[in-house]
């Protein structure tokens, strides 16, 4: 076939309203517009122009780039265009107007043929509209779900928000389909976050509501020193018998037992804590003494380079300006003494007065003041009361 009866374009030029009709057509009525696929109406949306031999379809508004034009003869036949009354002559224009009538309608229901039996005509065919041979438009809602390919309705098809809660089928949704930050607090189902599903370190304490945490949801050992705030623990939280010496910072277990302090202990090794007061020197910081490794600093400001040597020593309280024992400084030794006194009696055997004197300085002075006698010393090497041994230890 040679003949016409459309003109396709596509725009191209921005702002381009005209389009040039490239076929014949018995009347500027028989041309039919459509924009991308939807029919135009005359005066509406355009005008028809003719200078010459030249007929333009003139958009009253420029259509868009790349928007779709087509220009289409659609001949008129519900009635001829020339009707002979009996007895009147037959015009050649009229003849040949009405031949053209037909022939244009032939060469338009040729271009909706689609085989040798089936014909029809333009116009809307209840779920089609058909504008030409090639151009079928469907009409809304005329897709039933049973035509429709499975996998044939991807992104581009679907209207924002039309995918309802109930078109959704269970365990529809995965990870890759969530968006960042998509799943909200109102969408989360109580008790539905549990262990794995908590990030390490995520849950701040701004995160954990008052009375939050019971006993259960603490890890052993979980609770630090850091963790606790001041004067939190109370008698009801310690556990009997776990306060030891060690467990006790240098203040307080000094204000028990400070540096320096002498104790009476009944064994023969220092507890923990002392060392024994038998002399020996210390370091004036870390050092080893019996066997103990420390820093005596503390100690030495107290009692120098060496430990007071107790060993079989009674202890006397310093004087420290009494007047009792005047002239003595703190841990010096003093050497033993007698108070100087005088003994007498008298011996009926001699008749005589013998007195004893002591001079205090540890020798015994005798005498005989009548008819002549002697008399003898006795006792041991030193003046003591009773008394029991003890260690002296020291506190370091």
């Amino acid at each position: 076939m040679t003949y016409t009866t459309e003109s396709n374009y596509t725009q191209s030029v921005s702002g381009n309203r005209d389009f040039n009709v490239g076929f014949p057509f018995l009347s500027t009525a028989d041309i039919k517009v459509q924009q991308n696929s939807t029919t135009k109406t005359l005066s509406n949306d355009y005008t028809i122009v003719q200078s010459g031999a030249n007929t333009t379809v003139n958009f009253n508004t420029a259509p868009a780039d790349n928007d779709t034009i087509r220009l289409f003869r659609d001949t008129d036949i519900d009635a001829i265009e020339a009707t002979y009354a009996a007895g009147s002559s037959i015009r050649a224009s009229d003849l040949n107007t009405n031949n053209t009538q037909l022939l244009y309608a032939a060469q338009e229901f040729g271009t909706l043929k689609t085989d040798n039996s089936v014909s029809f005509s333009l116009g809307n065919k209840g779920d089609i509209q058909i504008n030409s041979s090639t151009d079928y438009v469907i009409n809304n809602n005329a897709v039933e779900l049973a035509m429709m390919a499975d996998n044939s309705v991807g992104t581009n098809e679907l209207v924002n928000d039309s995918v309802t809660d109930d078109k959704m089928a269970n365990n529809a949704i995965a990870t890759a389909n969530l968006k960042d930050n998509a799943v909200t607090i109102a969408k989360m189902s109580d008790n539905s976050v549990g262990t794995s599903e908590i990030v390490n370190d995520s849950v701040t304490v701004d995160k954990v509501a008052n009375n939050a945490i019971t006993t259960d949801q603490l890890a052993s050992n979980a609770v630090t020193i850091a963790k606790m705030a001041d004067n939190s623990v109370s008698t009801a939280e310690v556990v009997n018998s776990s306060v030891t010496l060690t467990k006790l910072a240098t203040a307080v277990a000094n204000s028990l037992n400070p540096v320096g302090t002498v104790i009476w202990y009944a064994g023969s090794t220092a507890p923990a804590g002392y060392l024994k007061a038998n002399g020996d020197s210390i370091a004036n910081g870390s050092g080893t003494t019996q066997s103990i490794t420390t820093d005596f600093s503390a100690l030495y400001a107290i009692v120098g380079a060496n430990l007071p040597d107790l060993r079989g020593e009674f202890i006397r309280g310093w004087d420290d300006g009494k007047g009792t024992d005047s002239g003595r400084g703190i841990r010096s030794s003093q050497a033993d003494a007698n108070k100087e006194h005088s003994h007498g009696y008298t011996d009926p055997q001699i008749g005589g007065y013998i007195g004893l004197k002591y001079d205090g300085s540890g020798t015994t002075s005798e005498y005989v003041t009548a008819n002549g006698g002697t008399t003898q010393t006795s006792g041991g090497t030193e003046s003591r009361p009773r008394n029991i041994a003890l260690l002296a230890c020291i506190k370091y």
